[in-house]
Order: structure tokens, then C-alpha cells, then sequence
């Protein structure tokens, strides 16, 4: 869609109850083609990826089985973001957002066959009635176990990553974070240490930090594995968040120890000590990487507890057959009556 489509669909939505996230990707010619698809009887079920596509889906619930892949719940990615907003600006527009989206997705809820979405946290709390989040299916996110395999590369002592999506809020703010009040006082413990930042489209703010005080922003790289296998820790330090890591998860399956904020853990069935360590504070921190430079034993064991967590609970073979099972009840139980929704009919 060309950018200006999107403003003028986001410049229409301002004053209505649909949030500028979906209304930003609105595409009157995808919704045209999903719907001459199902009318030529093409289709037997559609699978539409995050509530974004609920307005290019919404015609044809009526008439075919739709399974809604929410990946996460925005309501609360919304709400964790508002808190550690600080611009008074931004903390208003979060709040407009976050009105309409927990309306959508409340109404989006009642409006589909099935539901799944990547993390337990995440459906405890989608809106909506007890009675609805008892239908919704978890689907946890799954790793390549072959292509991110484990002890690929031999670790190098002292290095530190943080591999992200950099132009993502979440993951920029963390390496921000990170960067500016946690890395000075492990820098002033262990000055030997070396931070690299790895991602797309890293901003401004991050690229000033590259070649500061043992720190490395490299951007994009075709392939994050040499990074994450080379390094002796892999840092989590996310603030806001919504469904699973798969920063995490990765890391874990090529056996590089992480370091992660409880809130980057929440998706997860780890155990803090012993699939990965857990720090809140800035001091927290640097014990934790303290304690995986200075005792092996310690990150032997989270090595191998983390790689069999990774293989027990994330493997794409047990993901695919939870969806295929979630295709099957979508399609037995029939369609839905139609309930119109506050969606956009314009673009």
C-alpha cells in the first residue's frame, strides 16, 4: 500500500472508534479479493494474522470458517507501554489507542469461530468474558531447532548481545534503556565488557552509541545466528511486551545464556535459576552477568536446562499440529451469525 493511503485511512479513523493500528493497513482491494475468493467457493477456511486484518475478513465470517490468529493481546502491549511513557503527548495518544483497541478487540472476540494467540498471559487477559477466553486456543511460537542449532559457535568471554527489531518501540526502548542506565554501571564493574546491539533500522539515538564505551550498533545482518552464538550472554532487558521472545527462545536453542526483565519472561514456562536468570534492576543486572562470567558450572547448567526447555515446549512440529487442531474445531463448528462491527468502509 502506497504511504499515503495509510495516512488518509488513519486521517479518517481519527474521530471514529477504530484504532489508527488497524486502520493503517486497511485495504479495501485485499478485502474485495478475500471476498471474491470465498463467493467462488476457493476457500474452506481463512486464517487472519493479528486484529489488524479483522476489517478485511469481516464480510465473510457468515459464510466461511475464520480462525483469528491475535498473536498477542495490543490491550495489554498498550497499557505497559503507557506506563513507561514520560512525553505527556504520547501518554494521551496511548491512551486513545488503547480505549479503542480494547473495544475491538472485546467486539472481535464475539465475531469469530476460534481464536489462538502465543501466550497463556495474553489470553488470561483479552477482553472480553471468562466464558470467550476459555475458547481461545495458545499456540506458542516455535524455533527452527535444526537452523539455530546448539553450540554452533564457540562463545566469546565478555561479549554481550542484544539482538531486536530495532525500529519496534519495545525493542528500541529496551536497548536505550539498557544503554544509558544499566551498561554505565556494568561498564564501571567490568570495564572489559562489550555490548553489541544487533537489528534493522536502528534510530538515531541508538546509532549515536555505536563506538561509545564498549558499544557496537551494527543494524541488520543477514544472519543473527553468529551474533547470538558468539556472544556469552544474551540480554532480554524489554520494558514493554506482549505475547512470547522469540529473541529469547533463540538464544536458548544455540546455547547462549540469557539475561531477561521478568516482564520478557511472562510469555514463557521458564524457571528463573534454572532455564535462564532473571534481573529487574540495573545492579541485578550485572550480578547476573557477573555470575555467568564467573561460574561455569552455573552456565553449563542453564545452557543445557534451556536448550531441552526449547526442544520440549517451542518446536514448530508441536505449534503446526495445536493450529491444525484449531483449523479442524473452527471448521465443526459451523458459522457464526453475523454481528456487524464499527470497522472502516472506506480507503
Amino acid at each position: 500500500m502506497p504511504w499515503w493511503r495509510s495516512l488518509w485511512n488513519c486521517l479518517l479513523a481519527l474521530l471514529s472508534l477504530t484504532p489508527l493500528r488497524v486502520a493503517y493497513f486497511y485495504s479495501s482491494r485485499l478485502r474485495k479479493s478475500v471476498e471474491e475468493k470465498v463467493n467462488r467457493g476457493e476457500v474452506d477456511l481463512v486464517h487472519a494474522e493479528h486484529v489488524k486484518m479483522i476489517p478485511e475478513v469481516e464480510k465473510i465470517v457468515p459464510r466461511t470458517p475464520v480462525v483469528l490468529d491475535a498473536v498477542d493481546c495490543i490491550t495489554l502491549y498498550l497499557t505497559r507501554q503507557k506506563s513507561v511513557t514520560v512525553n505527556p503527548f504520547g501518554k494521551l495518544f496511548i491512551w486513545t489507542e488503547l480505549k479503542k483497541m480494547r473495544r475491538f478487540e472485546a467486539k472481535a472476540a464475539d465475531h469469530f469461530d476460534r481464536l489462538v494467540i502465543s501466550a497463556a498471559p495474553d489470553r488470561d487477559v483479552y477482553p472480553g468474558t471468562t466464558e470467550w477466553r476459555q475458547k481461545i486456543r495458545v499456540v506458542p511460537n516455535g524455533v527452527d531447532l535444526d537452523y539455530f542449532g546448539f553450540k554452533q559457535f564457540e562463545p566469546q568471554r565478555n561479549r554481550l548481545v542484544f539482538c531486536a527489531k530495532l525500529d519496534y518501540f519495545p525493542n528500541e526502548d529496551a536497548a536505550l534503556y539498557f544503554s544509558r542506565v544499566v551498561w554505565p554501571q556494568m561498564m564501571a564493574r567490568r570495564p572489559e565488557l562489550r555490548l553489541e546491539i544487533v537489528g534493522s533500522r536502528p534510530s538515531r539515538d541508538l546509532m549515536n552509541l555505536d563506538g561509545k564505551d564498549g558499544i557496537r550498533v551494527r543494524g541488520f545482518v543477514p544472519d543473527v545466528r553468529p551474533f547470538l552464538g558468539q556472544a556469552w550472554v544474551a540480554l532480554c532487558p524489554i520494558r514493554v511486551k506482549a505475547g512470547s521472545q522469540f529473541k529469547i527462545l533463540e538464544a536458548m536453542a544455540m546455547g547462549t545464556p540469557v539475561v531477561a526483565t521478568p516482564i520478557s519472561c511472562s510469555g514463557l514456562d521458564v524457571e528463573p535459576g534454572k532455564h535462564l536468570l532473571v534481573a529487574q534492576t540495573p545492579g541485578g543486572f550485572a550480578e547476573a552477568v557477573e555470575a555467568l562470567l564467573d561460574d561455569l558450572e552455573l552456565r553449563e547448567k542453564l545452557v543445557w536446562a534451556a536448550r531441552g526447555f526449547v526442544e520440549a515446549h517451542h518446536n514448530w512440529d508441536r505449534s503446526v499440529e495445536d493450529l491444525l487442531a484449531t483449523y479442524q474445531d473452527a471448521k465443526a463448528t459451523g458459522r457464526p451469525e453475523e454481528k456487524p462491527l464499527a470497522l472502516p468502509t472506506k480507503a
